[in-house]
């Protein structure tokens, strides 16, 4: 018998109502491809779910797989315990200017690449 939340063409895996769980060690095998099925129970863990993806890595021999939904619940944590430990903190201000000195950026970088490409062009004329 198969264990549950084990089976390849599993629905959600309900792991007992908490967002983030833990699983033990399980013996996956890897196919002909390379493929590796993650079970149902440790994709619930994770917070994957089918057709999502994610951003995996070796480190020092050990792959790590993470989900974007993983990724932004740890953001949202961390930013709960920082407004917690500083309530009067406005880091939104300080994002939002983050964010309009990247799109600066990236604008003065778009406008360099457009006077390269017509000085190119101009070059290429002439030549």
């Amino acid at each position: 018998m198969a264990q549950p939340g084990f089976a390849e063409d599993q629905g959600r895996y309900d792991h007992g109502g908490s967002s983030l769980a833990s699983v033990g060690y399980v013996r996956l095998k890897i196919d002909n491809a390379g493929r590796i099925v993650i079970p149902a129970e440790m994709r619930a863990a994770m917070l994957v779910e089918r057709g999502d993806t994610v951003t995996a890595q070796v480190v020092e021999g050990e792959l790590r797989i993470i989900s974007r939904a993983l990724v932004m619940h740890r953001i949202a944590e961390e930013a709960r315990r920082f407004k917690h430990t500083h309530p009067d903190a406005r880091f939104e201000d300080d994002l939002a200017e983050i964010r309009r000195e990247d799109v600066r950026l990236d604008e003065e970088h778009w406008a360099r690449v457009e006077r390269e490409a017509a000085a190119a062009r101009d070059a290429g004329s002439r030549g």
